[in-house]
């Protein structure tokens, strides 16, 4: 009976002392891709920098739209970090890459366009870092005489910093909640950022 209660002392101090790392790195993991900045009401001072990133971040997307993606490198400073559903691109070179489309992709017949609609922005200033939690919905047209359908949904949240007036992303996470493409499915996982 002793020689059980001293197994279950050593299993029970060996929990203590392994289980706090196993845990600290997986919230260090976690905290990775959590938000930097706490929530604050927007003011004078920030109004001009939340408008001008809420448009910025509307302008990428309407680039993505009309198929600019060699150009959606020009968003993110030079050692920015795209993480898309867990398939991770650093700099301007893998993030081009990420969004190339193959060369062996058909181009579509006939009329088709997508667009993305953003929502719920929830944006902090601070200074010249910025914080922006976003809703995206991807909405597929394929004939003018046709009713639109939605593709795909998801959460991005995103950091960027200021450099010579110019408000560009420093690292950014795209959440899929629906309509995964299938070279994601490798490394989606759920999470959140808020």
């Amino acid at each position: 009976m002793a020689r059980f209660n001293v197994r279950l002392a050593v299993a029970a101090a060996s929990a203590l002392v392994f289980l706090p790392l196993a845990a600290g790195t997986a919230l260090a993991q976690e905290a990775n891709y959590k938000q930097i900045l706490k929530d604050r009401p927007v003011t004078a001072e920030t109004l001009l920098d939340r408008i001008n990133i809420q448009d910025f971040l509307t302008r990428y997307y309407a680039d993505l739209s009309v198929g600019k993606a060699h150009e959606l490198a020009e968003y993110f400073t030079e050692d920015a970090v795209l993480d898309v559903d867990g398939t991770v691109a650093k700099g301007h070179k893998e993030i081009a890459k990420l969004y190339e489309r193959p060369a062996n992709a058909e181009k579509p017949k006939g009329y088709r366009r997508g667009n993305m609609i953003l929502s719920n922005p929830i944006i902090n200033v601070e200074g010249n870092i910025a914080t922006a939690h976003l809703l995206w919905t991807g909405v597929m047209n394929e004939g003018v005489g046709k009713a639109p359908s939605i593709y795909e949904q998801g959460r991005e949240y995103t950091e960027l910093k200021k450099i010579n007036g110019k408000w560009l992303i420093s690292r950014r996470f795209i959440s899929s909640d629906s309509g995964l493409p299938d070279k994601f499915d490798a490394t989606w996982k759920p999470r959140e950022h808020r």
